[in-house]
């Protein structure tokens, strides 16, 4: 893990000298500091003051080190999700191989456990739609709050 931060570190390095074919093309390096206008002479001692700051060298090193950070945070993400993908791949064909082995051992064992399964599938299921039921009791077992909005249910 430290030599693929390195490797990032010193990629993003050598990324930011200046190339010889670039030279003949060279921008001024842009930053986030907006330009100042002289008619706000606030926001151009703030953004002055803002250049002086980027161009310490602790700050850009700090910059560096946050752009390098994010950067693998993006890569360990999405390593997990192939991490996870993966396992979840793993877990099918284990259970399907099990399933599968169980039925040539005994055929009985196996019917008895797909019973249980549609039974706490079944079990599962329900104690969603009494959980979503439930969800929508608090609003109507308070009979004011249910008609306030609705002038049909009032007059009824």
């Amino acid at each position: 893990m430290k030599l693929t931060s390195l490797l990032l570190v010193a990629g993003l390095t050598v990324a930011t000298l200046p190339s010889p074919l670039l030279a003949a093309k060279a921008s001024p390096p842009t930053t986030e500091v907006e330009p100042a206008t002289p008619a706000d002479p606030e926001q151009a001692k703030l953004s002055a003051a803002k250049r002086k700051v980027l161009e310490l060298p602790e700050i850009a090193s700090a910059q560096q080190q946050a752009k390098a950070d994010r950067a693998l945070a993006a890569k360990t993400s999405a390593e997990y999700k192939h991490a996870r993908t993966k396992a979840a791949e793993s877990e099918m064909a284990y259970r399907k191989a099990f399933d599968e082995t169980l039925a040539k051992q005994d055929p009985e064992a196996a019917s008895i456990q797909k019973k249980q399964r549609d039974a706490f599938r079944e079990k599962m299921l329900k104690a969603r739609t009494e959980k979503k039921a439930s969800a929508g009791k608090p609003a109507a077992a308070n009979p004011d709050s249910a008609t306030d909005g609705d002038p049909e249910r009032s007059e009824r």
